[in-house]
């Protein structure tokens, strides 16, 4: 029983936390220069603090990538009943898109877009819970399947107590690198040259930037590397490899987004 809590717990905060993420790209990726317009009228406004705006379908993916990762989390933790888990655990979000549905639908809020988000609250509340559900049982059985018994995911579960900090940062360069590489994609649909495939692929770079860090810690927390090193050492190792790595990564980034943009000019 203890286990299936801490994996209820481990579902919410690390929906929080990711689902935070994708919230906050969502100004620099939509609505940036409505917001470079209103600052030139005077208005003091932070993108960070700029909400969903009137994008609802974003909202939606952003709910759906989301519940999937920590349902997968989740379901890891269980180790037993993983899809059950993962489902209930999910029941604080449908609360969230039943209010949603509630407080545009019959409290009399008007804003913007208010059709759409009741539409995507009331297809997200079984959406999510049947995602919840087939990424729980996912992660259990690659749990018991690849991993020991006593790590969540090839590492000590109390790991997972810190990592929730590195990955909420890392995630927002990867949603940000991931949704411009999806806008390539829609504004570039009809093009089969292969010109556009190649800078399709240019635009991956900074997305393996971003998750290869992530990938040498993951390693370290496994015994993979510096395995004759004490705690010490290998803590240590892995706060260079992420502070480091987003530095890294980001410079990457904005070197091949400025490429990008004097190749197609």
């Amino acid at each position: 029983m203890g286990r299936k809590i801490l994996a209820v717990v481990a579902f919410n905060v690390y929906a929080l936390f990711l689902i935070s993420a994708f919230q906050e790209n969502t100004a620099y990726l939509f609505d940036a220069s409505l917001i470079d317009e209103m600052r030139l009228m005077g208005f003091n406004v932070n993108p960070r603090e700029w909400g969903w705006g009137s994008h609802y379908i974003w909202r939606l993916f952003a709910g759906v990538v989301v519940t999937a990762f920590v349902g997968f989390l989740a379901g890891a933790i269980a180790k037993k009943n993983g899809a059950k888990v993962a489902a209930i655990a999910n029941i604080p979000s449908v609360l969230i898109w039943g209010a949603m549905i509630y407080l545009f639908g019959f409290s009399g809020v008007e804003v913007e877009a208010r059709i759409g988000f009741i539409v995507i609250s009331i297809i997200a509340i079984p959406l999510t819970t049947y995602i919840a559900y087939l990424a729980g049982g996912f992660g259990e059985e690659i749990q018991r399947q690849e991993f020991p018994e006593n790590t969540v995911l090839g590492i000590k579960g109390y790991h997972w107590i810190w990592a929730i900090f590195p990955l909420y940062w890392y995630s927002r360069g990867i949603v940000f690198v991931g949704t411009k590489f999806i806008g390539f994609q829609l504004a570039t649909w009809s093009d089969t040259s292969i010109f556009a495939a190649l800078m399709s692929l240019f635009m991956l770079i900074p997305i393996v930037a971003w998750i290869y860090p992530l990938r040498i810690v993951h390693r370290v927390l496994m015994g993979d590397l510096l395995i004759t090193h004490n705690a010490a050492i290998r803590g240590l190792a892995n706060f260079a490899v992420l502070i480091f790595g987003m530095v890294i990564a980001t410079g990457i980034q904005f070197g091949v987004y400025w490429l990008l943009s004097k190749i197609l000019r």
